[in-house]
């Protein structure tokens, strides 16, 4: 849609930004308060200032899909302009990531995360602030990375200090040190540099004289691609409206961690909206789940270890955690034994299994007799969890609290922790099977073809009504559907019910998921199918023969893929779908929450409003998004959302009527009105029909071309299961209550006409509409293949 047709009344926003320099420890970050609409060009002087950074080599933004942003150079790969490109374009939400890579060669790597977006406050739209921060950073340019960085502040802590050679030239005089390394190590100690000190008032002013360079306007990107979205090379946009990276088309294959979504296009996935609890509930949740909160009260036990007359105290918001003290591990990375112990009562990790270590008494005895901090099985599992989480993070020979350890009195702060742990989870667990070399890594080609199925396993589960289970053995028996009997088939069950195996397990840990098992699902007596053989497995024997396989999981199976999980029912818990949900938003997946749409742009509330549980829930989202707005924005918003010709812009304006209809309701000024009239006749392809559509749909159709809005809405509506074949669109065409027209009525009504639209995508639905209706209405198919001839002369 054109700027005349989009709101006036945005409000100015800011975007808090976590900004961490990668491969530093102690990490080294710095968090940042920014006008919303900055180009990322600004952001990288920004960022230039606050690390100390001088602006003397070659940068570019990365983000999650791949996308890359720079300054209008060549810097040898396929990059968009940064100065044309909004902060709030490439990261509009909370938990969205960029990374921002300075200098080719040292490559200094800086994480940006989204921490906030809210309304600019007094002053904050008019300069970048810089509100904390850790470490402070040396003159570190050129000196080879984060690598180099950490041999200087190793050799200045240990209190190296370099000796110079004085050259005298010409009558004067100059000291010249053996390298770059010495003489910025001279200077360090020459000005009384401290790695610990950073002064985020100090960054402030010096960020007080950097000039903002804005965008004419975001919630819009300027580039080629469908809806404006940029396209570069090797990504395509799936129905979810975002850039995903092709698989296979780098040497590294797809991007790790996150789902391969062109089978969420050719699947035609649409994820339910869900209900979830409020924040206090969630977290009362996790306060609930033994193994994770053993593991931040490690974290805390950590804390609780710098200095003397420390303990228990809370570290202030953005201050170090390691002045100093930490606790003692083994050269192999373990606790030593007393601390162990320590740690296990202190940080009452016994709490994981109250009845067989509740007893005090019993607990000391059974300690005592144990000499390393290997066998302490209390202490193992917290202590993975806390490192992973980074709730405890190592130094040399002392473990310290982490950077990302939340205070648990803190509710958001604890569900935020807990929900980016069990989400990296999910996608490390379930995103891929990992296949190592040797004899069975000709499987890893018939897998590349496989959709993660243990993710979508996930995702029906995370749509299913409150109670209900999902049957893991039919769900991975369908998934397997198209894979050819045999050997390989049966390996790859096995593969796939030992990833859903521990995915689950996982889960239920993380107290996100409750497994049911059925009375003997495993071993010889649930099958009469022999027993396991190891070495046969190991070695990949039968792999290329036919007849039964050994596989993993206990058994040797033969033709039943679900075999290994048959009697298995797995649900997700509130708490289990809100860390899902955290994955699926940080992946572009969208998965609307009832209740949550209110301040929604209007693009996101038509994506959303086809996944509602029920009309009633529908019709109170529509009714509090409208309450935020006056009835003129929100048709003019509305309108700006339905611009496009792909399926995901299809799916928005197959919405837009309920909600149009809804906003001229509540329009006593019949300025809403006016806004469909202007836009009708404006040639915007797809808002100019989804307007005209609705105003013939109110009995006062808009003039010349666009009379045929209805004929195009109609075109437009099938094109997404057009594309999922005539099956879906068989299904589609038949289906209603039984008030008002069925689709299929409203096509054969207007089947001699609908090429009149001149839709660009008529041909393929006619064709395909006319494959579809030819078992139901012979005449109608006939009718329908002379449109799609006529489409085509009209293109």
């Amino acid at each position: 849609m054109n700027a005349p047709y989009r709101s006036a009344a945005q409000v100015p926003c800011v975007h808090r930004l976590k900004v961490r320099l990668e491969g530093t420890k102690p990490p080294v970050w710095r968090r940042l308060v920014v006008p919303s609409d900055i180009t990322l060009g600004s952001l990288h002087d920004v960022i230039q200032s606050v690390f100390g950074w001088r602006d003397a080599h070659l940068h570019v933004f990365v983000d999650r899909s791949g996308v890359q942003y720079a300054p209008p150079v060549d810097i040898g790969v396929p990059a968009f302009d940064e100065e044309e490109t909004a902060l709030a374009d490439v990261l509009p939400r909370v938990g969205d990531r960029l990374d921002y890579t300075y200098d080719f060669g040292d490559d200094w790597l800086h994480r940006i995360t989204v921490e906030e977006v809210r309304p600019a406050g007094p002053g904050e739209r008019d300069v970048p602030l810089c509100t904390g921060g850790r470490r402070a950073m040396p003159p570190a340019e050129d000196l080879g990375g984060s690598w180099g960085l950490a041999e200087l502040l190793d050799r200045y802590e240990a209190e190296e200090r370099p000796r110079a050679t004085v050259v005298r030239r010409a009558g004067g005089e100059r000291r010249e040190y053996d390298g770059p390394y010495d003489e910025v190590l001279a200077r360090l100690h020459e000005e009384g540099f401290d790695p610990a000190e950073f002064d985020p008032a100090e960054a402030g002013r010096a960020l007080a004289g950097i000039r903002l360079r804005r965008t004419a306007g975001t919630g819009r990107a300027k580039h080629d691609g469908p809806s404006g979205r940029p396209v570069p090379s090797g990504t395509y946009h799936c129905e979810c409206g975002e850039p995903h990276r092709l698989s296979g088309d780098t040497p590294d294959g797809p991007g790790v961690g996150e789902p391969r979504s062109g089978f969420f296009e050719a699947e035609g996935f649409l994820l339910p909206a869900v209900r979830l609890p409020g924040e206090a509930e969630l977290a009362r949740a996790v306060r609930g789940v033994p193994v994770f909160m053993a593991a931040v009260r490690l974290g805390r036990w950590c804390t609780a270890g710098h200095g003397a007359g420390s303990e228990g105290r809370k570290m202030p918001a953005g201050q170090p955690r390691r002045v100093k003290g930490g606790r003692e591990l083994t050269p192999k990375g373990l606790l030593r034994p007393v601390l162990a112990r320590q740690a296990i009562e202190e940080a009452e990790l016994w709490r994981i299994a109250p009845e067989d270590w509740g007893d005090p008494d019993e607990r000391s005895a059974r300690l005592a007799k144990v000499r390393s901090a290997l066998d302490m099985e209390l202490l193992n599992l917290p202590w993975e969890w806390a490192l992973n989480c980074g709730f405890v993070e190592v130094e040399g020979n002392r473990a310290f609290a982490g950077d990302a350890l939340p205070d648990e009195d803190d509710d958001a702060s604890l569900l935020a922790a807990w929900r980016e742990a069990a989400a990296g989870a999910v996608a490390d667990l379930s995103l891929g099977i990992p296949v190592a070399d040797g004899p069975l890594e000709a499987l890893g080609e018939v897998l590349d073809e496989i959709p993660p199925l243990v993710f979508f396993m996930l995702l029906d589960a995370y749509g299913l009504p409150d109670g209900e289970w999902l049957d893991v053995a039919g769900r991975l028996a369908d998934g397997l559907e198209g894979l050819p009997q045999g050997p390989a088939r049966q390996l790859v069950s096995a593969l796939l019910a030992e990833q859903f195996d521990v995915t689950a397990g996982t889960l239920e840990l993380f107290g996100a998921a409750e497994c049911e098992v059925g009375e003997d699902t495993y071993g010889e007596d649930a099958y009469g199918q022999g027993t396991y053989d190891q070495d046969a497995y190991e070695s990949g024997e039968g792999l290329d023969s036919g007849g039964e396989s050994p596989v993993g999981g206990g058994v040797v199976l033969s033709g039943d893929p679900g075999a290994l999980l048959r009697g298995e029912r797995f649900r997700l818990t509130p708490l289990g779908r809100s860390g899902l949900r955290t994955l699926l938003v940080q992946v572009g997946i969208p998965a609307p929450v009832i209740g949550s749409l209110a301040r929604a742009d209007a693009g996101e509330l038509l994506a959303a409003l086809a996944s509602f549980p029920s009309e009633a829930d529908a019709v109170t989202e529509v009714a509090g998004w409208l309450a935020g707005r006056s009835a003129t924005d929100a048709a003019v918003q509305l309108v700006d959302a339905c611009d496009g010709t792909e399926p995901a812009d299809a799916l928005r304006r197959l919405q837009a009527p309920r909600v149009l209809a809804a906003v001229l309701a509540a329009d006593d000024s019949g300025r809403a009105k006016a806004v469909l009239r202007k836009a009708a006749v404006s040639q915007v392809t797809g808002c100019s029909h989804a307007a005209a559509s609705m105003l013939r749909r109110i009995g006062e159709p808009a003039g010349s071309e666009a009379a045929w809005g209805l004929e195009w809405m109609l075109v437009d509506g099938m094109l997404p299961f057009a594309r999922r074949g005539e099956q879906a669109v068989r299904e589609r065409l038949l289906a209603g209550s039984g008030e008002g027209q069925r689709p299929l009525d409203q096509i054969a009504e207007r089947a001699d006409d609908l090429w009149r639209a001149r839709h660009p995508h008529a041909r393929e639905v006619l064709g395909t509409l006319a494959g579809a209706v030819e078992p139901v209405d012979k005449p109608l198919a006939k009718r329908l293949r002379k449109a799609t001839f006529k489409a085509g002369s009209a293109t």
